[in-house]
Parts: structure tokens; C-alpha cells; sequence
């Protein structure tokens, strides 16, 4: 888990942007891209599909369909963007009380993926360009280029006219979705009172605002006492929801304390979930803090103590891996992550880990066996991880099959939209690659997307 930080002039923008003023595809997008990450744990995402798996039933959405991103971002906040994509920041999940609370999160976002406010947006847009929506374009490219303070005053000085007409459509969004998110999660038998729960919990951003002084179409989702109103109105008519189920609560407990300690000091962590503390969720949060700080000793033993509790679990497993890998430890780590991979054989993430601990001994039988693992991660991940490719490009370039090592080396760059690069490394396995094969048509296409993506890049 990686942890960034960015300047506040950036983050204001970001946050006025994501908001709902949903410019341009490409730009929205590369603000997150430019200013956080995305986490990737195995564990977290499927803790949140698992969560939210009731609400996809309940909206009739398969949820192959939807794909829950975790972004690593204090603000608490969360947005869809992109298709059907669902990104939470870190500062929702552990700031939140309850499963819950985070289910009705994810219904409320699911109400904007179903209403088709992606595309409404858009249409809003189109609308709206004639009355200086530019301006706004404008502000967001100047953050991108690296200067917030300038887009900020751009931004400030954009047509009030353009925004109300833009806001106009996003206020009705965020009611709408209000309103699917409680059809949601009743119809799910989660409560619906949890959504009520959330915006009192953050009701107080009126009040930093400026609460009812400040004018109405100057924000993007509607002022969180107009929104608790209508959502009272509409939960006294729905029935009471079940309490959560005890093994949902067990992993939801799980995910936060493993995302807190991952992002928080590791003495911010032993002091929130003391020795006393004797549920796993905390026992799971000392072993991370103590790895962290680093106390090798201290943490594997922690982690074999959970691992006695539940030897089946593959994310204890996983994370034993995590922990002796990265302290030099290469033989058993890849023993705790084939452990996990007998456990999880279809996770993408427990396989790249197996594959990175693999390629860290020595020999070729184990570079053979760290190729066919990556490849096989690389074939089951839906979002693509650059360190899996650059994983994978390693252990081919030890095979010495260096056309398929550019081939993942061009993959990783045009994740990480480097196309100079991405061309470049395209362009080496095309000349390497066995003419008409897969991987040279793969290669192929790297190329004109790459070289496509460069000539649009220089465009005034």
C-alpha cells in the first residue's frame, strides 16, 4: 500500500471536479491518476464485492459488471467514474462506523450507475460549453500541468451561468441516487437508516460552507440537511432493515483494521488497537504495525498465531508472504504465498505475489515456475497491476524470450500511459516476436494505440 502526498490547491480542485461537475472523461480521470493511487489488496476488494454483492442482486446489476476500485485518498469521499466503476477512497472506509454505512455508500453510487448520470453529465456538458464551460476545462488542465494556483483562479473566474446549468442536472443526480440507494438497501434487507447515519455523520461540511448562506446551485450535490430531510422522508415508509450479518461484520472489522494500519504510523496503530484487544481484527493490525515498524520476529509470529486460528484463510497466508518477501526472505515467503495460492487459485494478486517471492531465488526452474504464474495473474486481472508486468517481463527476460519480455514492458507502460516508451518497447517485441503470432498481433496493436495516443499529445 502505497501513501502520496499532494499540494491543497490540487486537492481543492480535485474535490470541486469530482464533486459532480464531471468535465471531460480524460481530464476527470487524470486528476485522480496525477494526484493519488489506487490500492490494490485482495482481501479489501473482495471484503467490498462481498458487501456489495446484495445491492447488485437487489438493482438487478451482474456484478462481473461493476468493478469497485480503492483509492487511496484521506478525504472521505467516493464517486463513479469511467463506466461502471465505483471508487471509495481509504478516508470513507475508516472513517465510517458500521458495514452498514459502507453499503450505503456503494448503494448510492450504484443509484448513479444505474440512472445513467455518467451519460446525463455528458449531455449536460454539450449544453453548457457556449456559456464558458472552457474556463472550467481550462482550470482542470492547468492542475494537470502543474499549476493548481492558476487553475484555481481560472476556475473562480468561469461562467456562473455554465455552472448552475451543470449543477442544476447534478443536484437532481444526487437526489435520484439518494432514492435508488434506499430502494437498494431495503430491498437487499440491509437498514436503510444506515444512509441517514452517513450524511448526519458528515453533515457538518454544511457548516464549514456556510450552511444555508451559501447558494444553493454553487454546490454540486444537494446541501446535506435538504438531503436528510427527503431520505427521512423516505426511510419512515420503508421497513427496518436486519442487523448485519456476524461473518460480514468479521470482515468488514478485518478490512479496516488492515487498512488502517497499512496507512496510519505503526505507533498510531498499537495505540488504537492495544494488546488488551484480543479480537482478531486487531491482532491482524499489531502484526502489520509491528511489520512495519520493522519488527520481523514479532510480526510472523503474529501472523502464524492467526494463521493457527484459521489455517484456510488465504489473505493470512498472503500477507505472510508479504511479510517475510520484503524482509529478505525469499524461500518461505514463497512457501506462505503458494499456501495462498492453494487456498485462492483464481486471485490475479495472491498469484503476482507468488511470482515475485519466486523470482527472488535463484535458478531457472524457479524463473520457469515465476513466468507461468504471472501469466496466468496477468490473464485473470481485470484492472492490471504495472508491478505484476514488471514482473512478468523479468522473468521472460531470465528465460530469454526477450520479445515477450518487451511485450509485458510495453503492457506496463501503456497502463501507466508512457507511450513514448510504450511504442518503444511495442515496436522491439514486433521486430522479436514470431511474425503472425498472438503476441506480435498484441504488439501490433500496442503500437498504433501507442503511437496514436503521442500524435494526440502534441496536438495544440
Amino acid at each position: 500500500m502505497s501513501h502520496e502526498i499532494r499540494s491543497r490547491a490540487t486537492e481543492a480542485l480535485r474535490r470541486w471536479l469530482m464533486g459532480g461537475l464531471v468535465l471531460l472523461a480524460a481530464i476527470v480521470v487524470a486528476l485522480p491518476a496525477a494526484a493519488q493511487s489506487l490500492i490494490r489488496d485482495a482481501e479489501i476488494e473482495q471484503t467490498l464485492q462481498r458487501l456489495a454483492y446484495p445491492l447488485f442482486r437487489a438493482a438487478a446489476v451482474s456484478p462481473s459488471t461493476v468493478r469497485i476500485y480503492i483509492v487511496n485518498d484521506p478525504e472521505p469521499n467516493a464517486f463513479v467514474a469511467g463506466g461502471s466503476n465505483i471508487f471509495v477512497n481509504t478516508g470513507l472506509l475508516t472513517e465510517l462506523g458500521s458495514m452498514d454505512e459502507v453499503q450505503a455508500v456503494i448503494a448510492h453510487e450504484l443509484g448513479h450507475l444505474t440512472g445513467g448520470h455518467q451519460v446525463t453529465r455528458g449531455e449536460s456538458l454539450a449544453g453548457a460549453k457556449t456559456f464558458g464551460v472552457l474556463g472550467m476545462i481550462g482550470a482542470a488542465a492547468a492542475t494537470v500541468a502543474g499549476s493548481p494556483e492558476a487553475g484555481l483562479a481560472i476556475m473562480a473566474g468561469s461562467s456562473q451561468a455554465a455552472m448552475r446549468n451543470l449543477l442544476a442536472h447534478t443536484r437532481a443526480e444526487e437526489a435520484a441516487a439518494d432514492q435508488s440507494g434506499l430502494r437498494y438497501l431495503s430491498a437487499a434487507g440491509a437498514d436503510p437508516d444506515a444512509m441517514l447515519r452517513v450524511l448526519d455523520h458528515f453533515r457538518g461540511q454544511d457548516a464549514m460552507l456556510g450552511g444555508y448562506n451559501v447558494d444553493a446551485y454553487a454546490r454540486s450535490h444537494p446541501l446535506w440537511s435538504e438531503r436528510i430531510s427527503l431520505i427521512e422522508e423516505r426511510v419512515a415508509k420503508l421497513p427496518k432493515g436486519k442487523p448485519p450479518s456476524p461473518e460480514d461484520d468479521y470482515w468488514y472489522r478485518r478490512m479496516v483494521a488492515k487498512l488502517e494500519a497499512f496507512l496510519s504510523s505503526p505507533a498510531t496503530t498499537l495505540r488504537a488497537y492495544p494488546d488488551g484487544d484480543t479480537s482478531e481484527a486487531a491482532r491482524l493490525a499489531r502484526a502489520v504495525a509491528w511489520h512495519r515498524r520493522p519488527d520481523p520476529a514479532k510480526a510472523v509470529a503474529a501472523i502464524d498465531a492467526l494463521i493457527a486460528i484459521r489455517p484456510d484463510d488465504p489473505w493470512y497466508n498472503e500477507l505472510k508472504g508479504q511479510f517475510l518477501l520484503e524482509t529478505g526472505r525469499a524461500a518461505p515467503a514463497a512457501a506462505a504465498y503458494r499456501r495462498a495460492a492453494e487456498l485462492a487459485p483464481d486471485e490475479p494478486l495472491v498469484l503476482a505475489g507468488l511470482g515475485r517471492a519466486l523470482l527472488n531465488e535463484d535458478g531457472p526452474d524457479a524463473a520457469t515456475e515465476a513466468r507461468k504464474v504471472l501469466a496466468r495473474a496477468q490473464s485473470l486481472d481485470r484492472v492490471g497491476d504495472p508491478g505484476m508486468l514488471r514482473d512478468l517481463a523479468l522473468a521472460e527476460a531470465r528465460l530469454g524470450n526477450d520479445g515477450a519480455a518487451a511485450l509485458a514492458t510495453a503492457e506496463r507502460f501503456s497502463l501507466m500511459s508512457d507511450w513514448r516508451d510504450a511504442a518503444r518497447n511495442a515496436q522491439r517485441a514486433s521486430d522479436l516476436l514470431p511474425y503472425g503470432s498472438p503476441g506480435w498481433q498484441r504488439a501490433q496493436d500496442l503500437v498504433t494505440i501507442s503511437t496514436r495516443a503521442l500524435k494526440s499529445s502534441r496536438k495544440p
